[in-house]
């Protein structure tokens, strides 16, 4: 197994969590059809992969930058992505 430092770590601990956490809600639900379901947990999964890294989840707030433009994902202008993403992805 590979070495991580503590950051890696615990974002790919909280991506564990919401996968565990978004597959017992779905077992949860009642569902009319597979694509249903499917649109469903795939959104929890984004959306709340979102929220960590909006600092909402258990992980402290942080942005991404692309390498290659220096752009981040949050800034010019300021977005809380969990609160946009609905506007792209079904199953909300």
């Amino acid at each position: 197994m590979k070495e991580y430092n503590s950051f890696q770590k615990k974002f790919m601990k909280s991506l564990a969590n919401i996968q565990d956490f978004c597959v017992q809600n779905a077992l949860c639900q009642k569902w009319q059809c597979v694509e249903d379901m499917l649109y469903d947990v795939t959104a929890d999964v984004i959306i709340a992969i979102l929220e960590n890294i909006d600092g909402y989840g258990d992980m402290e707030k942080f942005d991404v930058v692309c390498c290659d433009t220096k752009e981040t994902l949050k800034q010019n202008p300021h977005i809380e992505l969990h609160d946009v993403i609905c506007e792209y992805i079904k199953g909300v």
